[in-house]
């Protein structure tokens, strides 16, 4: 598939906004990359040109109110990152393909033409120079268009990202906004001095991940696998099967933490380790609700943690899925507004945070430190994804690029509205099917009350 470039705009805001420096929080600079989205239409016209009209004219109305994704960041003291909110403005890209999306295929985002339909960024420029959202409009030869976003994670996390898609596309249909953001990132700013002296023992998500014993290969595959509402249910009752859910105290396990168990073991299974080999888990965290005082729900900025649960891999492929996702269950349970703000100190203390920042690995091509043997799963289970309507109709697809980082893993919902949840994965390539043939044989074993081998 041929992209041809048509035109590039800088989009600036429509009204003078407020200038100045944002400092940003200690959760702001940790992930500092692009977060990128796809979202293929199949428009019941040809209205091409008037699509880029709306998208320029609505955007530039969208970053009033948005004016940080305007903006730029520089370094400050090495390694710290502060937001300049000087309205240098976003980049909107047009272009044009000489294919049909249905020449992508059913799971567009499987194509390997699907890496060129997302903007390009370069990170080997100044970070001062590089925007923090791009936008790329592709129009197909048969009148489908893709529109693919990259928004800087260091400007706003998973949840604020949907939410600044879904006012701009409120906009673009002519609609008020229903929500105006939060900017104030003094909520999580850290004690100054720090006031308090946390360890790594306290926040091993900060250590290096444990390392894999005997050989290591890096090349690896992303794909997605589909998980029906039914085959969820099975795994939901195995876990809580046998626990006294009467008792107050109890709760049945979420889809999350049944989900995450479920992939945790396959991957340890999938990969060959042995017994004794060191696994981490990593998992995201939405600190809003876990606040005191709670944060608003409209808070611009990043407010997640990372946090990992490390396990010996012969203990999670040979114990029961309830044993595994109540280590699930724990770690995200650990996450109080207490320990949210000991690791903001902790991360206040460190004169160098490149060891932690991803812009970092992206820039030596080493990407994340997941990796085998570890994985982290990111839940977009609860983001308002579907139904981005920038005035002519809504998605009839969405996905995430596609991940190329060794354990690297989202839930999403699927595209159908069946309850079904696809799961975007990337392994290395010789594991792949291994982890393909446990990931559903494994269900059907639980299903039929068969030992899971």
């Amino acid at each position: 598939m041929k992209i041809m470039l048509k035109n590039q705009w800088v989009v600036k805001p429509a009204e003078v906004t407020w200038n100045g420096i944002v400092a940003l929080s200690e959760l702001d600079q940790i992930e500092i990359a692009h977060v990128q989205t796809i979202y293929y239409y199949r428009p019941s016209q040809d209205c091409f040109t008037s699509t880029c009209n709306i998208l320029k004219t609505s955007l530039s109305k969208a970053l009033v109110h948005f004016y940080p994704l305007a903006g730029r960041l520089r370094w400050i003291d090495g390694s710290r990152l502060e937001l300049d909110c000087d309205a240098s403005g976003a980049v909107l890209t047009e272009a044009e393909s000489d294919a049909k999306l249905d020449d992508l295929g059913d799971q567009f985002s499987l194509s390997p033409d699907h890496i060129s339909l997302f903007p390009h960024i370069d990170y080997t420029i100044p970070i001062s120079e590089i925007p923090l959202l791009f936008v790329k409009l592709t129009k197909f030869k048969c009148g489908a268009i893709a529109l693919s976003f990259a928004i800087s994670h260091a400007v706003v996390d998973g949840q604020g990202g949907p939410f600044f898609l879904s006012e701009w596309a409120r906009l673009a249909r002519g609609e008020p906004l229903m929500f105006a953001p939060f900017h104030d990132r003094k909520v999580l700013k850290a004690g100054e001095p720090p006031i308090a002296s946390p360890t790594l023992d306290e926040h091993v998500q900060f250590n290096p991940p444990p390392l894999l014993m005997g050989k290591f290969k890096n090349e690896t595959k992303g794909y997605r696998l589909k998980l029906t509402k039914h085959q969820v249910e099975t795994l939901r009752e195995k876990a809580n099967q046998g626990r006294n859910l009467e008792d107050s105290k109890e709760r049945s396990y979420t889809r999350y933490e049944v989900m995450t168990a479920h992939l945790w073991r396959c991957a340890c299974k999938a990969r060959g380790h042995k017994f004794e080999q060191l696994t981490s888990l990593s998992i995201c965290v939405n600190i809003r609700s876990k606040m005191h005082p709670p944060l608003p729900k409209t808070y611009f900025g990043n407010a997640i943690i990372d946090v990992n649960v490390v396990s010996v891999s012969g203990d999670i492929t040979s114990s029961p899925l309830e044993y595994v996702a109540r280590k699930v269950r724990e770690t995200i349970e650990m996450v109080t507004s207490d320990y949210v703000n000991s690791a903001i100190n902790f991360l206040k203390k460190q004169q160098d945070l490149s060891k932690y920042q991803d812009i970092h690995r992206i820039r030596n091509k080493e990407g994340p430190s997941y990796g085998n043997p570890n994985l982290a799963v990111i839940s977009w289970m609860s983001l308002p994804l579907s139904g981005l309507d920038f005035g002519w109709g809504k998605e009839i697809y969405m996905s995430p690029r596609t991940y190329e980082y060794d354990g690297d893993c989202v839930i999403q919902p699927g595209n159908e509205g069946d309850g079904s949840w696809i799961v975007a994965i990337a392994l290395q390539v010789d594991h792949v099917e291994a982890f393909k043939k446990f990931f559903y044989e494994d269900i059907e074993c639980l299903k039929k009350g068969s030992p899971v081998q």
